[in-house]
């Protein structure tokens, strides 16, 4: 298969052209190594490809080709990347509710690999995770029922120590679950005034490559405290600035880096809505001007524009530097933190443009979120998650094989019970804490009840240094002894040396 060798500005403009609502009027405001440096470069805003897939039967089709290719970052030289459908990412995938979906997925690379779709109720064979491979050259197909509520999802490979590699050569994207008609109280057209986010952030050398190019495996330093980079990627363009709309904006963000997190906020101090977490809308909106989103994570956010004179810029920024004493502590957080975790830094600038096709009004409030009890629960579970002597582990051992897994990190759950999970994290680093198929509730952290922003479903959840979190999860689903879910951290250098675990759903 021939590779797709794209330049930095051919890359933008075919991610930002492949569908009809996707061509913003959007410019770029460059980049830079360093915070607060840019470059005027001239490049937009990409915003990846919708696929509504293709119904035939009664099932909603979606063809993905795990591909390599080359993209000009404008790291000085061209670098090798992955894509879905592309060089780099891949489209976003529009689900809804109620439908039957068939995945099939041709891996076009030189190595086996898989994709997980992070945040979905799904059957363990199909979940995409290190038990299920695609080899070279194959296409492996899966099937399963849309059954939860509306959110943003995201897919990502999955293969048992080489997670980190892949995701950071561009094996990501994001899924929209929808309702077959969309909202009329929330911004929904795409590309206009419904925008993913993908952030990451990456470390190029001068020849255009990377710690994991060439298969390579990062240092020993980069291992304990994820693989950081100096340069932010937006949506895979390098501190873009891209026009939206004059009115009521939603943001989709997704944490897809390897390792940082990022505390956002906008350079002028406005204030937005939380709208919506991992597993979808909260009760209300919660007023804020900063929210914190660890790798994995995804949260909604609606922004008002409509005050904002056409031509105005705003830039979003990650107010690191505020959360760095609750992200690290102690002699190994501080060894462990770059010089990022300390900062604040530009991730992209927008740009006001026209307003939006429709007026609307934010909304007050949303749909109850039926809760879990601690009297609901089954049985009790302790997860401890450490480091140390230049490892990491859950429950003092680690997942280092698919086979020979330690009994105290696998996991044998009647299809239907509740447990509760105690998460203690006894490192000097936070911790995003995963779970596969289910999404949880946070029952309390450090024995308090959870914020307003941790109200709602969750998948992914931050264990800060020292802390104690408590999750209530539901297991729904079908039963399969031969599959196994996982669970990890999602710093995904830790996920592949072995901080993660499995689960069994068996009969009742």
């Amino acid at each position: 298969m021939t590779r797709p060798t794209l330049s930095r500005r051919s890359f933008l403009q075919a991610c930002g052209a492949a569908g009809t609502a996707l061509a913003l009027p959007v410019t770029l405001g460059g980049c830079g190594t360093d915070p607060g440096v840019t470059i005027d470069g001239g490049d937009p805003l990409p915003v990846p490809p919708i696929d509504d897939g293709e119904l035939i039967a009664g099932v909603r089709v979606f063809r993905l080709d795990l591909q390599a290719g080359t993209v000009d970052f404008g790291a000085g030289a061209p670098t090798a990347t992955y894509g879905v459908n592309g060089a780099y990412l891949g489209p976003t995938l529009r689900f809804r509710r109620g439908e039957r979906v068939r995945l099939e997925v041709t891996n076009s690379l030189a190595e086996p690999s898989t994709l997980h779709w992070h945040g979905m109720h799904v059957p363990a064979a199909s979940d995409g995770g290190p038990y299920v491979m695609v080899a070279p050259g194959a296409t492996w197909v899966t099937e399963y029922d849309v059954t939860q509520r509306p959110m943003t999802a995201w897919y990502h490979p999955h293969p048992m120590h080489q997670t980190g590699r892949q995701v950071y050569m561009g094996l990501a994207g994001v899924i929209y679950v929808e309702e077959p008609t969309p909202p009329a109280d929330l911004p929904s057209t795409y590309g206009v005034d419904d925008l993913p986010l993908v952030i990451q952030d990456r470390r190029f050398f001068a020849d255009g490559t990377h710690p994991y190019s060439g298969g390579a495996t990062v240092a020993m330093h980069d291992m304990m405290a994820g693989l950081k980079g100096q340069t932010m990627l937006v949506n895979g363009a390098v501190q873009p600035r891209g026009v939206i709309a004059r009115g009521l904006v939603r943001l989709r963000v997704l944490n897809g880096s390897n390792a940082r997190a990022y505390h956002l906020g906008f350079a002028d101090g406005r204030g937005f809505r939380l709208i919506a977490s991992d597993g979808g809308l909260l009760e209300a909106p919660v007023t804020t001007s900063r929210v914190l989103v660890a790798p994995g994570e995804r949260v909604e956010l609606l922004v008002d524009f409509a005050g904002d004179a056409t031509g105005a810029t705003v830039a979003l920024q990650s107010y690191s530097g505020e959360v760095f004493g609750a992200l690290f502590t102690g002699q190994m957080g501080a060894n462990l933190a770059d010089g990022l975790d300390r900062a604040t830094f530009d991730l992209a600038t927008f740009e006001v443009g026209a307003p939006p096709p429709t007026t609307i009004v934010p909304p007050r409030s949303f749909a109850p979120i039926a809760r879990l009890a601690e009297g609901d629960a089954a049985r009790a579970r302790q997860v401890t998650l450490a480091m140390g002597m230049g490892a990491v582990s859950i429950n003092g051992t680690q997942m280092t094989d698919l086979t020979t897994v330690p009994a105290a990190i696998s996991f044998d759950i009647p299809v239907g019970d509740v447990e509760l999970w105690t998460i203690t994290n006894t490192s000097g680093m936070a911790h995003p804490f995963h779970v596969h198929h289910r999404q949880f509730q946070v029952l309390d952290v450090d024995g308090a009840a959870p914020p307003a922003a941790l109200a709602g479903w969750k998948d992914t959840v931050v264990i800060g240094p020292g802390q104690v979190v408590r999750l209530l999860l539901s297991f729904a689903g079908v039963a399969d002894r031969a599959v196994p879910y996982m669970f990890h951290c999602h710093i995904l250098e830790h996920e592949d040396h072995g901080m993660m675990g499995r689960f069994f759903l068996i009969p009742p």
